[in-house]
């Protein structure tokens, strides 16, 4: 089963890939974890080999996809 076929919204996810664009793709592709299953106040967990700055741009997205993040 993969995660995005959860019955429940996660409250926690994590997240361990090489590249930033598999990062974005788990996060905001067709299948992603903010279109598919993270509820408002979830917990991310990003372990993976990808630049400060773009762990920067992705707080800036999921600030804009959730209001209380």
């Amino acid at each position: 089963m993969c995660w995005h076929h959860s019955v429940q919204p996660l409250s926690t996810f994590g997240i361990m890939v090489t590249t930033e664009a598999q990062a974005e793709n788990v996060l905001f592709g067709d299948l992603g974890a903010v279109k598919v299953t993270l509820p408002n106040g979830a917990s991310i967990i990003l372990s993976s080999t990808i630049s400060p700055g773009f762990v920067i741009q992705l707080q800036g997205r999921l600030k804009k996809a959730y209001k209380n993040y």
